[in-house]
């Protein structure tokens, strides 16, 4: 089975620097306290993430939040998204949240 974008998210490691082999295999989601972490991060250059922290905090976080299409890199910086600033629509994996409409 060919796995797309939306299986694996943006693991490369040119749109996505903080990539480690075994973080793309583990699959895991953008955890709420993951959320909470990466507001730091935002704005802050790919070389200067890298270089701060345990590999488990910063970069990992940075790494999960390319992933799913929270954050992006623009100018060499950590940057959010729409799907950032609209998270509330999204799940751990940047998949829209079915809602139940009123009107059903």
């Amino acid at each position: 089975m060919k796995h797309t974008i939306i299986d694996k998210g943006i693991i490369d490691l040119e749109s996505n620097p903080f990539a480690h082999e075994s973080w793309v295999a583990q699959s895991f989601g953008f955890t709420t306290k993951r959320q909470g972490q990466i507001e730091n991060l935002f704005g802050q250059s790919v070389e200067n993430i890298l270089m701060t922290q345990a590999d488990n905090e910063n970069r990992y976080v940075a790494f999960v939040a390319i992933r799913w299409g929270f954050a992006c890199l623009l100018k060499n910086k950590l940057t959010y998204t729409e799907k950032w600033s609209n998270r509330q629509l999204y799940d751990g994996y940047g998949r829209p949240l079915k809602f139940k409409t009123i009107f059903q």
